[in-house]
């Protein structure tokens, strides 16, 4: 059976739904009174399934995490050869940032929303959305994992000379790497996500993923991460490898600083 998949990443865009129905608290107005967390579910979208369980919150985490494990001890032998990093953050989960993606995701339009339609106080936020169909009566798989592996794949695309001063993928190329590097910035600490399956215009069952990250990654002129021995620059407060056993603090992922 037909199956078609999709990814997008963000840059800076900007792409304005106008925020009808439901309040929007003034701190998310005084970005734009058109934030994602303001808008009302899309009243035309037939939706079978929305949000994130318990158990795919864990599983979003956890393989988010290997890859950047990955990264942060030198694995990573494409792009060529990227090198270990000094301050690469374990991604924690982070509920507002969650709540902005699944509203986003109940949009049902398979385009960013704008940088400031997601902004929270604390940071910029940034966004990795991906979409898969299947032409079929049957629903198709919700598969976070291949999700998340399709973002980390485009690192066939990426060279490392573009970490320093980081370099984004020209719009519309058919060799981005946008996704790869979001969800490698070293500094985003934070991520969220949401989740819908619906049935698209084209009669399609679709599932569509949408998640946010904090601070936001894919800064031009910015560092991917920090390049030097692993654990070397991590955030004061935070630890890595033997730190967080010195402290008692179960550290799952090498490699990356716990928060």
């Amino acid at each position: 059976m037909p199956l078609k998949t999709f990814l997008a990443c963000s840059f800076i865009l900007a792409v304005l739904v106008t925020a009808e129905g439901r309040d929007c608290p003034e701190k998310y107005k005084r970005f734009t009174p058109d934030h994602t967390f303001c808008k009302d579910p899309n009243p035309t979208c037939k939706v079978y399934q929305r949000g994130v369980t318990e158990e795919q919150k864990k599983l979003i985490l956890k393989v988010h995490n290997e890859y950047r494990s990955r990264l942060a001890t030198g694995q990573e032998k494409l792009a060529g050869g990227l090198p270990t990093a000094a301050n690469m953050m374990e991604l924690e989960w982070d509920e507002e940032l969650a709540i902005i993606a699944q509203r986003h995701a109940e949009s049902c339009d398979f385009n960013h929303d704008c940088n400031k339609c997601r902004r929270v106080e604390r940071f910029s936020v940034g966004q990795n959305i991906g979409m898969s169909s299947i032409n079929s009566p049957n629903m198709p798989e919700i598969n976070w994992t291949n999700f998340i592996k399709d973002l980390y794949d485009e690192v066939v695309y990426f060279d490392k000379k573009l970490m320093k001063p980081f370099v984004p993928a020209p719009e519309e190329s058919e060799t981005t790497y946008g996704h790869f590097t979001q969800l490698a910035w070293g500094t985003s600490s934070k991520v969220g996500c949401g989740f819908v399956m619906f049935e698209d215009d084209d009669d399609w069952n679709t599932n569509f993923y949408v998640c946010n990250y904090g601070p936001g990654g894919n800064v031009r002129g910015g560092e991917m991460y920090k390049q030097g021995a692993t654990c070397s620059e991590c955030p004061s407060n935070s630890c890595c490898g033997d730190s967080c056993k010195k402290q008692g603090v179960k550290a799952q992922f090498p490699g990356l600083c716990k928060a």
